[in-house]
C-alpha cells in the first residue's frame, strides 16, 4: 500500500482546494507539529529552519531569506502571487514528481533485493551459492569446529551428452532436494557444476559423518538407478574438518576437502574419503 503524501498548508481555503483535487493526500495546518513524515509545504511565509522537514516547498516569500543548508535540501518552487490555479498546477507537478520517485525508488529496491537472492540461492537449485557458503562460515567461526563435506557427481558430463542439459539440471535438483532432507542440520550449497558443499557447524565424531556421508550416497545410487536418463551416474565426497583451536581459513578447509575428494575419485570413485595431510601429493598439485 503507498505511503500518504503529507502536506502542510497554511491557508483554509487552499486546503479546501487542495483536498477537492487530490483526497488520497493528507493535509495539516502549518500550526499543527511538523514531522519528519513531511512531503510539500505550501506557504505565504518561508518556514522556519526548524520546521524544513519537508523536501518540497510551494512559497510566496523569496527564497533568499532560505538558509545554505535549507536552499541544498529543499526543492523550492517559488509562487507569485500565491493563486489557487498556480498552486493547483504546481502541486499536481510536484505529486508526479514524489510518486514517481517512490515509484523508482520501490522498483531499485525490489532490483537490489532481486540481485542479492541470486547472489545467496542458486537459481537451479535452491541451495547457497558458493559465495553465500564462504560468508555462512565466516559468520560462524565461533563455533570454532566446523566440518565440510566435499561432493561431486561421477559421469555427470556423460549424461549431459547422451540425454542433453535438462536430464543434467533434473539429476542436479533431485540430488540438492535428497542432500536438503539428509541433512538437515547443515548448510547446503551447490559450489558450481555438478559439486556441492555441505557445512556442519559445531562439534562432530568425524567417523559418524563419514558413516553418513556414505548412507547418504548409497540412497542417491538408489535413486539414479530408478531412473534411465540417471542410471550412470554415482557421487563420491571428501571430508575435511576444523577442530577448536586450529587456524584453518575457511578457504583452507574447502581446499582440504577438495583435495580428499580428488583421492575418492582416484581410487574408483563412488566413495568417500577423509582428508590427511599426506593425500597433498605432487599429482594434485600438477592437476590444480
Amino acid at each position: 500500500m503507498e505511503k500518504d503524501i503529507n502536506v502542510y498548508i497554511n491557508s483554509e481555503r487552499l486546503t479546501a482546494v487542495m483536498k477537492e483535487e487530490e483526497p488520497s493526500c493528507k493535509f495539516y495546518r502549518l500550526s499543527e507539529e511538523l514531522h519528519e513524515g513531511t512531503n510539500i509545504i505550501i506557504t505565504r511565509e518561508i518556514p522556519a529552519e526548524r520546521d524544513s522537514t519537508a523536501k518540497y516547498v510551494l512559497c510566496s516569500s523569496s527564497p533568499e531569506k532560505l538558509s545554505t543548508a535549507q536552499l541544498k535540501k529543499l526543492h523550492m518552487i517559488w509562487v507569485l502571487p500565491l493563486t489557487k490555479g498556480l498552486v493547483r498546477f504546481y502541486f499536481r507537478r510536484l505529486l508526479e514528481h514524489i510518486r514517481l520517485e517512490r515509484q523508482q525508488t520501490a522498483e531499485y529496491k525490489e532490483y537490489q533485493e532481486r540481485i542479492m537472492e541470486m547472489a545467496h540461492q542458486d537459481y537451479l537449485t535452491g541451495l547457497a551459492t558458493r559465495w553465500y557458503l564462504q560468508e555462512y562460515v565466516k559468520n560462524n567461526e565461533h563455533e570454532g569446529n566446523i566440518t565440510c563435506i566435499y561432493f561431486d557427481l561421477d559421469n555427470f558430463k556423460k549424461v549431459n551428452d547422451s540425454y542433453g542439459h535438462q536430464a543434467g539440471d533434473r539429476a542436479l535438483a533431485a540430488t540438492a532436494e535428497m542432500m536438503q532432507r539428509e541433512f538437515t542440520e547443515g548448510f547446503c550449497a551447490r559450489m558450481g557444476g555438478d559439486e556441492f558443499m555441505i557445512v556442519l557447524a559445531g562439534k562432530r565424531d568425524i567417523t559418524e559423518v563419514e558413516s553418513k556421508v556414505n548412507e547418504f550416497m548409497s540412497k542417491l545410487l538408489e535413486y539414479y538407478g530408478m531412473t534411465k536418463t540417471m542410471k550412470e551416474l554415482s557421487v563420491s565426497a571428501g571430508i575435511s574438518q576444523r577442530v577448536s583451536g586450529d587456524d584453518k581459513s575457511i578457504d583452507r578447509l574447502i581446499h582440504e576437502s577438495d583435495v580428499a575428494l580428488y583421492q575418492a575419485k582416484k581410487v574408483g570413485k563412488r566413495c568417500c574419503r577423509i582428508y590427511v595431510p599426506t593425500m597433498e601429493s605432487a599429482e594434485y598439485e600438477n592437476m590444480q
